[in-house]
Parts: structure tokens; sequence; C-alpha cells
């Protein structure tokens, strides 16, 4: 059953047959150059000749067990898939220009038979990456995921200096590279095309076991992290080809900083999944719907109390003194970080909760709105100058058709926007139990690096 028509998020509302809808540029998309003399497409064609599954009107289907947005969504973040996408990171640590530092996580392809224990049934040597994981470990960070390792000095050197075409991935606001759909996204990418890409996810400030070395969050306006590091890339590498997908809030830093960037960006093409394009709108439906605020916005809000009660040394300002690295807006509250609003914290119930209390003062707004207001990607989606693959589900219990700007993408010939009937947030967990459009988004970066000039 398809739900083309849904004005509104129900649980009611059920289905496993999906389509998917273009929402174009009413005079077409952008036109892009071949290689090997083919002529040239537009993005839309070339989307619907090299990537038939999310082409127009293409049909898919999900498990017919999860038939809403709102059960796709749970299974996503319930399910064990510990056995499952058994990707191995290699982390750095990224230093930027006001001092801050977020870690960057390299799939390291080869690592698999390094550690390989036994060929037949694909088990790994946990005992020597232990040990290995130890030898690299900073003093005083927090332990890793698994699998996941910081690179040694040789190592480091090898990534740097890797030729292969990069994407790098941008995770959501309360995930990092260990994230089931993440891992399903980057072994999809570190492997097709007989390993033809390099996969790095860039964890941002605070995100999967990083630290806040700053008395700054990571907010909607971050981008310049997104900036800086791919400017140290294309320094290092001149004709690299770069690419860069985001997840839910990681897309929505990823639409800014395309926005922000315009034609100066290094990338090549982007991809966004479930980026709550409007964050009025989606606040509203996490504040106010009861399953998005009960079943998600609260889980995600107590996450980012932990944060902050994790990096307490670094953001609280000790004895009243001024930080000496200033947020980026107006008369920006230094005092937010105290104990007083960390005993409050704990009873957030949404995510505005927490950002009426600590981002929107600390970046000089007023309130969490007047901040989403301001943030929203709807704001510079007119500037992007690349081609750009949206992906959004109707069923989204975060998102949900009211928060994807479809006048807006319109306007854009750079934009082609994929609407799905169903999906939820993240999820379109497939007929395997593995999210379905990860592969498809795989695909899209594989057949544009290469085919486009």
């Amino acid at each position: 059953m398809s739900m083309n028509t849904w004005p509104l998020i129900n649980p009611f509302h059920w289905g496993y047959n999906g389509t998917v809808s273009h929402v174009t540029n009413d005079d077409g998309t952008v036109k892009l150059s071949l290689k090997n003399g083919e002529e040239s497409l537009q993005f839309e064609e070339f989307l619907n000749k090299y990537v038939p599954d999310l082409a127009n009107d293409a049909k898919f289907q999900l498990h017919p067990t999860l038939f809403t947005g709102i059960m796709q969504t749970l299974y996503l973040g319930a399910a064990d898939y510990s056995k499952e996408f058994q990707v191995f990171y290699g982390r750095e640590i990224v230093k930027f220009s006001d001092n801050g530092v977020c870690t960057v996580d390299y799939v390291m392809n080869e690592w698999e038979k390094e550690y390989e224990l036994n060929n037949t049934t694909k088990r790994y040597n946990v005992e020597k990456f232990k040990h290995d994981e130890a030898e690299t470990h900073p003093n005083e960070w927090p332990r890793l995921q698994p699998r996941t390792r910081y690179l040694r000095e040789n190592e480091l050197e090898d990534v740097r200096n890797d030729h292969k075409p990069l994407v790098l991935v941008l995770h959501g606001l309360a995930g990092g590279s260990h994230e089931p759909v993440i891992r399903s996204l980057t072994q999809h990418l570190s492997k097709i095309g007989n390993n033809k890409f390099q996969v790095a996810v860039l964890n941002t400030r605070g995100c999967a076991r990083s630290k806040i070395t700053t008395r700054n969050l990571f907010t909607a306006f971050h981008t310049q992290d997104i900036r800086e590091f791919l400017q140290r890339v294309r320094a290092k590498h001149p004709n690299k080809k770069l690419y860069a997908v985001g997840f839910s809030f990681g897309a929505t830093m990823l639409a800014n900083y395309l926005g922000e960037e315009g034609d100066k960006t290094p990338l090549s093409a982007a991809c966004t999944l479930s980026n709550p394009w409007d964050m009025v709108m989606s606040s509203v439906k996490t504040s106010n719907d009861w399953w998005s605020k009960n079943l998600f916005s609260y889980n995600i809000t107590q996450f980012l109390v932990r944060t902050v009660k994790v990096n307490m040394g670094e953001l609280e300002v000790p004895n009243g003194s001024a930080p000496e690295h200033v947020p980026t807006l107006k008369n920006p509250s230094y005092y937010r970080f105290t104990k007083e609003n960390l005993e409050k914290a704990k009873n957030f119930k949404t995510i505005a909760d927490f950002d009426d209390t600590y981002t929107a003062p600390c970046l000089g707004f007023s309130s969490a709105m007047d901040y989403y207001k301001s943030a929203s990607s709807i704001n510079r989606i007119a500037n992007v100058k690349i081609p750009l693959l949206s992906i959004n589900a109707r069923d989204d219990p975060v998102v949900g058709p009211e928060g994807v700007p479809f006048d807006l993408m319109k306007q854009n010939p750079n934009v082609v926007h994929c609407e799905t009937d169903i999906g939820g947030h993240l999820a379109y967990i497939g007929k395997d139990w593995k999210p379905w459009v990860t592969k498809e988004i795989a695909q899209y970066f594989n057949v544009f690096d290469e085919r486009v000039q």
C-alpha cells in the first residue's frame, strides 16, 4: 500500500510498498558534463538512468512487519546490528583554528585481513585488536566503540596521502561512526567499485566518544569544522574528488555549509538523508506530537544532557571568569553551563528544552525557536551550487512533509529531492532487515564519480 497523499504522520497509516517521487525545478535541473564523450545529461535524467532505484516513480519494498514510519525508526534504533556492518575504523584527532577538536574515523578495509582470526566464520582477532587499541590510545580519552582505534603516525600518513576520491560522512544529532545506519553506508561505500573511495566519518565535537575542548557545543551553525577539514584535504590533494553525505542533523549542517560556500566548495556532489530542513516545524513535531515526543525526542535530549555532563570540566566557567573562546553570535551568555542548569536538565523532555537552556543563549538568541528560525537550512538552499540529492520520507516521525521546503527546492536546479512515501527517519529497513537506502546512496556516489567530469 502506497501513501503518497498523507498530510500528517499517524501511527495507523501503514504500508511497505513505496514510491520515489522527484521534486525538481520546473525548467529542468543542472546539466552534468559526462566522461568518455557521453552526451551531457540533466541531473535528474542522470539519476533516472544510472540510479534507477531512486528514479522518479521508482518502486521499492520495505519489511512488511515494519509498516509505519514510527515502527521503521524504532527498529533502527533498537535492533541488534552488532554482527552486521563490521567496519574497521582508524581514528584521527583533528584540531581546528579555534583550538577545538573533533575526531575523524577512516574506514580501514585492509584491517579486515590484518585482524582476521578465522577466514571461514569471518571472525576477527579481538585480542590482537585490543592490544593495538591500548597501544595507540591517548591518555585520558574515552574508550572507543568496537573495531575502532587510533591511528599510528605511519598509518595517519597513509590516510592523508590517499589519492582516492573521498566521501565524507556527517552523522546525526546523537550519533557517530558507530551507528548501524552509518556503518551500513560506510561499508557499502568502502566496498563499491573495487574499493574506489576513501571513506571518513567526521564525528562532531563531543560525539562518538570525542572530547569538547572549548566552551562551545556543536550547533546547526557549526559548519567551520566541515570547511576546515575539506580545505585541509584540498590543500594536500588539489585534484582529489571530494563528496559528502549528511544524516539528519548532519544533513542540516551539510546543507548549511553548502549554502554558505556556494560555488567555492571543493565538493563535487552531495547527499542529505532525513534532513529536518525547517527546524521550527521539526521542533513543533517532536515537541507536540505524542509519538515523536515520547519515542524519539526524549532519548535524543538525554543524550545531549549527558554530553554536557561528561564535558562539564571544560564547559563550566571557573570562578565566573569569561571564557577564552567566544561563541559566534551577538552577546552570548557565558554562564549557561552551571551545576544548577545541569540538575534542571535531567528533567528535560524535548530537544527544545535543551536548546532553550544551552544552545540558544550561547549563540545570543532569546529562545530555541529563534535559533531554529535562523539556523534552518531552508535559509541557504537557494545558494547550493553543486548537485545535491535530497532524500526524505513523508512518514518520518521527526521531520514529516511539513518540514521539507518543496517550493524552495523547485527554485534551485542543482537540487533533486527524492520524496518517498515510506521509510521513517533514516531507517528504510528492507526485507533483509537492513537499511535499503544506504546502498542506493553509495550507488549514487559511485556512478557520479565514474561518469561525471
